[in-house]
């Protein structure tokens, strides 16, 4: 059985004879179109100024230009969009879309006429037009689809949703002071109108007012969630949004030990970069933090052993990254848990020059512990000199508390671990974003601060995703990092690390450690032993999962989905058969849903995915090309900048695989540079 997509396109072009008025009143005219929204994608240009051109006939040497802007009443995007036209030789400007976009332009260019070549259109007979709003804009502008947009003649302000008491044909008489007798905090809406057509030039609406037949409800108030959607939509960022927490079942539960593993498998990739080279054989015996991978090249890492042993074997297993399988050294646990003679402290450590930290830290296999897993020594190695060190102890993605428990258990060791790295960089200033919901670790580290005077603690709003690189960087900084693949945080002097690694270098370097264990966060539905656990590396992941479940996990995954991560850049797990890794922050263990996910369908250009990009890019495009097997004209539409942080993906009301083609586009692009 075919599903049958609805059309719930927003606007339609006016009668011809109204389009035609509209033309007697200019000379030199630029058309703005919107691509449609809420309408099956299946061509990029909607062909909306060709057919105003034929209704037009020989008034379209009148049209001086054409700009068609997808989702227009997107006031960030396209308020830069149009900024960037030539408009100077036009005397006024068209605008086909539904009411937010006149509305829009109209504020966006006040001293313009503009005028609407379209009427918005209600999704059905029952469309609550008294809620103000007609599409998924969260801009000030409210439309209430009445099928007959007045816009033309009020200047591109609509009376129906700006006026306290709905009136559509004339100011009452009762403003005061410009502002309206019924709310003295609401402008009144006809005053605004005035003073606009007087910017341009224009008659008073009150001469030409046509009254017409109006009977729906008029909007009064704004509904109360809408407002505070706007409120935090606009916080912190562009983009985003604000999924479920969920952290509160292991916020508060301090990290605990994890037993030890019978058998750890160590895979020697856990790293971007080239995999390590094996440093024992199969029946050799290892002690705890013995190098068993050995850095194969600049850009890799090496690996050591998590717990004393023998190596029974080194073979493939189940990566927990990828739908691979990798290298791993396998070795069985004897239980004394020996320490390797080179795990030793160092008193000195605050003394020694800035290449012996750096070769520390590369010989301890340290890597990027938000996810990452970029070599630390790598990173902190920059082709140029940064002036910032940016710590990044945000945490947002839902259900996850590593970053939390370790600020709040550890700041003191997190601050030595960013003077080492001060130390490293040769900067003199440092920055800390955590998210205002946690402010136990907000409170903790500011117990220290005395003593690390260029530390600074800033409070972000809680916002997804709020830890990545570029958002973080111009939130704080107000530096934009140019767009990748070449634009890196070093570009604008800042290096970027997580707290976790900070942690880990304190770790390497105060006290000796490598890299053979990390805290991770296993949480979800289901469990009775959620919390924050030390685990070393290798640990089996059905023994995690086994252990906080307290329970036989056979045929788990027939119930449960199990993610490496978190719920939303989580990797699902198709077998609970692998490992932990250094990239390992948590285990997220879901109840797969009682009934059958819809299927994907598809894309109506509702323009959801746009709103939460916090690059600002346009990830329709990225499904709808990928759909076509166009994977070059994805690369256009910048798929190179996109961070996979996932935004669009949980936003899409098509449920539309939108990273898997991300993905495909970015492998594509990255083959086309080497070539």
């Amino acid at each position: 059985m075919q599903t049958r997509l609805m059309d719930y396109t927003k606007f339609r072009p006016k009668p011809d004879e109204e389009i035609r008025e509209v033309f007697q009143r200019v000379n030199r005219i630029f058309i703005l179109s919107c691509g449609k929204c809420f309408k099956k994608f299946e061509e990029e240009d909607e062909g909306q100024h060709a057919q105003l051109l034929e209704t037009l006939g020989a008034d379209r040497k009148k049209v001086v230009g054409h700009t068609q802007v997808d989702f227009l009443c997107n006031e960030f995007l396209s308020a830069r969009r149009i900024s960037n036209l030539e408009l100077s030789h036009c005397d006024s400007i068209g605008v086909i879309s539904c009411g937010l976009g006149v509305q829009f332009v109209a504020r966006l260019l006040e001293r313009t006429p503009v005028y609407a070549l379209a009427d918005s259109v209600p999704h059905s007979p029952n469309y609550p037009a008294e809620v103000g709003y007609h599409g998924v804009s969260l801009e000030e502008e409210k439309c209430a689809a009445c099928s007959q947009c007045y816009l033309n003649l009020t200047g591109g302000i609509c009376p129906i949703t700006n006026c306290a008491k709905g009136l559509l044909n004339g100011p009452c008489g009762g403003a005061t002071d410009g502002k309206c007798e019924v709310n003295s905090d609401v402008d009144c809406a006809w005053v605004r109108i005035h003073e606009r057509l007087k910017k341009r030039g224009e008659r008073s609406a009150s001469e030409y007012v046509q009254p017409r037949d109006y009977s729906r409800p008029s909007w009064k108030v704004t509904n109360d969630l809408s407002l505070q959607n706007q409120a935090l939509r606009g916080g912190g960022f562009y983009g985003g949004f604000h999924p479920l927490e969920n952290k509160e079942a292991t916020a508060d539960k301090r990290v605990e030990r994890f037993p030890e593993p019978q058998m750890a498998v160590i895979f020697l990739s856990q790293h971007v970069g080239r995999r390590a080279k094996p440093a024992v054989e199969p029946g050799d015996e290892v002690k705890v933090g013995q190098k068993v991978g050995e850095a194969d090249g600049f850009v890799s890492s090496s690996i050591h052993s998590s717990i004393s042993g023998k190596v029974i074997s080194i073979e493939e297993r189940a990566y927990p990254a990828a739908q691979r399988n990798e290298l791993a050294v396998v070795i069985e646990n004897d239980g004394k848990n020996e320490l390797h003679p080179s795990i030793q402290p160092r008193d000195d450590f605050e003394a020694l020059p800035k290449e012996a930290l750096l070769d520390i830290i590369k010989e301890s296999g340290i890597v990027g512990l938000g996810g990452a897993m970029f070599p630390t020594h790598v990173k902190f190695s920059p082709p140029r000199p940064v002036d910032t060190l940016l710590v990044n102890g945000c945490e947002c993605e839902p259900y996850l508390n590593t970053d939390n428990r370790l600020m709040i258990e550890h700041p003191e060791e997190i601050l030595a671990g960013m003077s080492i790295v001060q130390k490293v960089l040769g900067v003199d200033k440092v920055f800390v974003g955590v998210e205002e919901n946690k402010p136990e670790a907000i409170a903790a580290l500011s117990r220290f601060s005395d003593k690390y005077p260029s530390v600074e603690l800033v409070s972000l709003k809680t916002k997804y995703p709020q830890g990545a690189e570029r958002s973080l960087i111009k939130r704080i900084l107000d530096r934009d990092v140019p767009p990748p693949p070449k634009g890196l945080p070093f570009d604008v002097g800042v290096m970027v690390s997580n707290v976790g690694t900070l942690f880990a270098v304190y770790q390497a370097v105060a006290k000796g450690i490598p890299l053979f264990q990390r805290v991770i966060t296993v949480s979800g539905e289901g469990l009775t032993r959620p919390g924050n656990y030390l685990v070393k590396i290798g640990t089996p992941i059905k023994d995690i999962i086994r252990y906080c479940l307290d329970k036989n996990v056979d045929g788990l995954l027939e119930r449960y989905d199990v993610k490496m991560g978190g719920a939303i850049m989580g990797i699902p797990q198709a077998s609970l058969e692998s490992y932990v890794i250094k990239g390992t922050t948590g285990l997220t263990v879901l109840k797969k849903h009682p009934v059958t996910a819809s299927e994907e369908r598809d894309c109506i250009k509702c323009g959801r995915c746009v709103e939460v990009c916090p690059l600002q890019l346009y990830p329709l495009f990225y499904g709808f090309y990928g759909k076509k097997g166009d994977l070059a004209k994805a690369v256009e539409h910048k798929v190179e900048e996109c961070v996979e942080c996932g935004c669009c993906e949980y936003i899409c009301a098509s449920k539309i695989a939108l990273l898997s083609f991300i993905r495909q586009e970015k492998a594509y692009a990255r083959s086309a540079n080497k070539g």
